[in-house]
């Protein structure tokens, strides 16, 4: 858990004056600032090209302190320590990433649920692609409006949930090249799992040969789209209209990271 003078910080940088209250709207609120203020990154991990300490201190020093964001082994795991420090009912669950693709890809993901009386919600800042800006109601069948993006939930099995997303653009926000339509993003494992099973897959996930490690990949929410870059290709995605930026040298990639997503690289 995070101690009271990280908590403050963590919350001063999500825009918060004041510790909230443990309550579904509060959780709406964090999670979206969240996604708006801290990008999910893999700068870090590509540059030193080990795993990511995952220690809280050294999180809280990444991540809050310098600025650097993180992958979802990271921003999860913070962000699961600050609602744990303001009473919020919450453990890790397994996630698989799936994106509307055929083929099968091993679990990858490590999500966040939480409790209330009213039932549990997913609280998502790292999945570094469409997540829903709010909390997910684990409730079958249900269509949820969140901040104009609708999801649909559904049981799977006893233990796993299947997290759909309905597109509304001609082809996927992320240039999938897929048709609109309802699309599952992510599937998700209600069963309990430690803190310590993670780290073995964030091990695997940082290996020479997948996304993480071999690719720059940043990603932060606006009120108005998103900003995306890889590989020093910046996209830029506001209330529809979509700017693609070719950035030669690292000097000016690392510039552009600092405007656009507040990472302190040099």
């Amino acid at each position: 858990m995070l101690n009271a003078e990280q908590a403050r910080a963590y919350l001063e940088k999500l825009g918060f004056a004041e510790a909230p209250e443990p309550t579904k709207g509060s959780l709406d609120e964090l999670i979206y600032a969240h996604q708006t203020r801290i990008p999910f990154s893999t700068v870090a991990l590509h540059r030193a090209g080990t795993a990511p300490d995952l220690a809280i201190d050294a999180l809280y020093d990444k991540v809050i302190i310098r600025g650097l964001g993180g992958y979802c082994f990271e921003l999860n795991k913070l962000f699961q320590a600050l609602l744990e420090s303001l009473g919020f009912s919450v453990r890790p669950v397994l996630c698989r990433a799936v994106r509307g693709r055929e083929g099968r890809m091993p679990i990858n993901h490590r999500g966040i649920v939480v409790a209330f009386d009213e039932g549990r919600y997913s609280a998502d800042v790292g999945f570094g692609g469409p997540m829903p800006s709010g909390a997910l109601h684990l409730a079958a069948g249900i269509e949820q409006d969140i901040n104009g993006e609708t999801y649909i939930v559904e049981r799977s099995d006893h233990a796993w949930w299947k997290i759909d997303r309905i597109t509304k653009a001609e082809r996927d926000l992320h240039d999938d090249n897929l048709p609109a339509r309802r699309q599952t993003e992510m599937e998700l494992c209600s069963a309990t799992v430690e803190d310590i099973d993670f780290a073995a897959l964030s091990g695997a996930c940082s290996q020479p040969g997948t996304l993480f490690r071999d690719h720059e990949v940043v990603n932060l929410r606006t009120d108005g789209g998103y900003k995306g870059y890889m590989d020093g290709v910046l996209t830029i995605r506001d209330n529809g209209a979509k700017t693609v930026i070719e950035i030669e040298g690292e000097e000016a990639q690392d510039a552009a990271l600092e405007e656009h997503f507040g990472m302190m690289l040099s």
